[in-house]
């Protein structure tokens, strides 16, 4: 047993958490170029692959933002108008004045590359690390240059979000509801734990893009088997999303904490026998049968080997209660424990 879980309230960890990913790690800067996209993410159906309809901004739904935000809510001529205000300000800033000197700029990259872009700074560094001048310079880009297509930080991160979102897979309805709204919550997992900075937004920023509109009406379709009203659809959904997010961020603690634990420099025998010498006094106080016999038996209930299992588990006992009060399909059979 490591007993993360048990020695966690008895020693102080070795450092805070970073500002940063919830995680706390550094990492290396994943690629999400063009050929990143191609590679991982070019083909809907696809684990973390939006749409290509989605990933084009298609005409018939890239006017779906709401117009919540200053950024994304503007029709795309207002867009441009605001990036040559900016293109403008920052001219003025340099003590040129406008439509002198050199020819304006026009604009190399498209939105695609740029969201990418901090997207992977994100998923390395968090949220707050994302920054104009960032993101240009993984781009080899001008910081102006961005302006051409976002307005500002607060447009790029409804953009990210957006795009993340759109990576959530919503299988076809089967029939079997129940099935369905599994698969799609092991989605959602896996899209959290691919970008952990997104847990700082959920419920915080309003839903905004075309690809969450698209991720909504699917989802909304998943339950259409019940035959409940769209209210009660949502209060599953909403739960179901409320346990996930709930769970990633226990992970992401959880991995944290381990992450610390191996930082304090204690081996392995000091450990143990800091455990041994804990057991023993909560033996002797004989107020926690319950705590020694967890000792007893290995159960770590943070270990990183049993999170897959721990995760399913709860999922399904939830589905057993949404089939319970709705009805639905039974649950399958238990599987053996792995």
């Amino acid at each position: 047993m490591n007993g993360e879980g048990t020695r966690q309230a008895g020693r102080p960890s070795a450092r805070q958490p970073s500002r940063g990913r919830p995680g706390g790690e550094p990492a290396s800067l994943p690629s999400r170029g063009p050929a990143a996209a191609a590679g991982g993410r070019e083909r809907s159906g696809q684990p973390g692959a939006p749409p290509d309809a989605l990933r084009a901004e298609a005409p018939d739904i890239a006017d779906l933002w709401t117009p919540f935000s200053p950024g994304p809510g503007q029709p795309a001529s207002r867009q441009g108008r605001s990036g040559q205000r900016r293109y403008e300000q920052l001219q003025r800033a340099a003590g040129r004045e406008p439509g002198r000197g050199r020819p304006r700029p026009q604009p190399a990259l498209s939105k695609l590359e740029i969201v990418d872009a901090a997207i992977a700074v994100a998923d390395a560094d968090g949220a707050d690390a994302v920054t104009m001048r960032r993101v240009a310079q993984i781009l080899s880009a001008g910081v102006m240059s961005l302006y051409w297509h976002v307005a500002n930080k607060e447009h790029l991160l409804d953009l990210m979000i957006d795009t993340v979102t759109g990576e959530i897979d919503v299988p076809e309805p089967t029939g079997n509801w129940r099935a369905d709204l599994r698969a799609h919550a092991l989605s959602q997992r896996a899209m959290l734990r691919r970008h952990p900075w997104v847990m700082e937004f959920i419920g915080g920023r309003p839903p905004l893009g075309p690809a969450t509109a698209v991720y909504l009406e699917r989802a909304l379709a998943l339950l259409d088997s019940l035959g409940t009203d769209v209210a009660t659809t949502m209060n599953v959904l909403t739960t179901v999303a409320t346990y996930v997010l709930g769970s990633a961020l226990r992970e992401a603690r959880e991995a944290l904490t381990s992450r610390n634990d191996e930082e304090t420099g204690f081996s392995e025998e000091e450990i143990a026998t800091w455990m041994a010498e804990r057991r023993e006094r909560l033996v002797a106080s004989g107020r926690f049968p319950h705590f020694v016999r967890l000792i007893d038996d290995g159960v770590d209930p943070d270990a990183a080997e049993t999170r897959d299992e721990r995760f399913e588990f709860g999922l399904d006992s939830l589905l057993d209660g949404i089939a319970a009060r709705l009805g639905g399909p039974p649950p399958p059979p238990a599987r053996p424990p792995r």
